[in-house]
């Protein structure tokens, strides 16, 4: 990003370096902060794009204050930004594919969740993650978890240790389908203490003492979120939700006109504008997503518009503005709680949700 913004700013016209370097340097501090230099497990330039936009404007902004900005300085950035962030996902994307940046993974758990989570990695080796197998819990027997697995079962969580040491291992994902008890909370302490990276899927894992600094990702239908020992400092933190909240306040203001006009077209064809559907969400709770109509009132029939916005996946253009909108007004992991969350100890103790690790 620093190069990119370099380049930019040599094309652009500005003259001396010394600015040019500033507003690189700006814009790295923008883009960290909205968290596009994590190593991440899903590649997509078009999650990206927001927290790109504000780092292209970030720079510009720093040029403004030095009064070297030129008129073609922002279209260069930006133009920058997204060329090197896309040389560098393709570049990862066929090292993953070939092999050559792969991870090998331990799936904690043999429930719905974990299967799933392991057919997932198995055919799709753009992730980068090998899974080598899964590791029981609970008080059912190693027998009786292992019917009907995609991979092997190579143990019960007592032995995760041994595992992980045998199977040199580089990831373990905690996957499970019911509360994890004192024997989660060791294992997960005792992963974090390695050099292993450590993921979980949100819906049923307590761990004391750990946090999710960053966002979550969905591997395939799952949700997981990486987990460390510290959480990130409060003032990164701020940052964080002020990039996220701007993030969210550009993209919105970017969208909402060709959602209008959208939906004015609807209407005229349609004679509606919505329609609700009932989608799961990372707790398997019901909830309502909103999507342009594509269809007549009492009609199946299918209009140029509605062909359109469903061959171009605009039709979900509303659910979009009501994500922006929730994450402008919610902070990560508010008002989400675990499914059990009614019946659990009310002790202070970190937790994770749908979102993220809080404390």
């Amino acid at each position: 990003m620093l190069l990119a913004g370099l380049v930019a700013g040599a094309l652009g016209g500005v003259g001396s370096p010394w600015p040019v370097l500033v507003a690189a340097l700006v814009a790295v501090v923008v883009a960290r902060a909205a968290d596009l230099h994590r190593p991440r497990l899903v590649l997509s330039l078009a999650d990206d794009l927001p927290g790109l936009l504000v780092g292209a404007v970030a720079a510009t902004v720093a040029l403004l204050v030095a009064d070297r900005a030129s008129t073609a300085f922002p279209v260069l950035a930006m133009g920058a930004l997204v060329l090197a962030h896309a040389l560098v996902y393709g570049a990862t994307h066929l090292l993953r594919r070939s092999g050559r940046l792969r991870r090998r993974v331990l799936i904690v758990g043999t429930g719905p969740a974990a299967r799933e989570l392991a057919l997932t990695l198995i055919a799709r080796p753009d992730y980068g993650l090998s899974p080598v197998g899964l590791v029981g819990t609970g008080d059912r027997g190693a027998l009786g978890q292992a019917r009907g697995l995609p991979l092997a079962l190579l143990g019960l969580l007592s032995a995760l240790p041994r595992i992980v040491a045998d199977e040199q291992v580089d990831t373990v994902v905690f996957a499970l389908s019911d509360p994890g008890g004192a024997a989660v909370t060791t294992a997960v302490e005792g992963c974090l203490a390695t050099s292993v990276d450590v993921y979980a899927v949100p819906t049923h894992l307590r761990a004391p003492g750990t946090h999710a600094r960053h966002a979550r990702e969905r591997v395939g239908d799952i949700t997981v979120v990486p987990v460390h020992r510290k959480g990130a400092w409060a003032p990164i933190r701020a940052v964080r939700r002020l990039t996220e909240v701007v993030v969210a306040g550009v993209t919105l203001a970017a969208i909402l006109p060709v959602a209008a006009l959208i939906g004015v077209l609807v209407r005229i064809e349609t004679g509606g504008v919505l329609v609700a559907q009932t989608r799961i969400d990372a707790l398997g709770q019901p909830r309502m997503v909103p999507r342009f109509r594509t269809q007549r009132a009492r009609s199946m029939a299918v209009g140029p518009i509605g062909r359109l916005l469903i061959h171009t996946r605009l039709e979900k253009l509303p659910a979009l503005v009501q994500e922006l909108y929730r994450r402008m007004v919610h902070p990560p992991g508010a008002g989400t709680h675990t499914r059990d969350s009614a019946t659990a100890p009310r002790t202070h103790q970190a937790q994770i949700d749908a979102g993220q690790l809080a404390s």
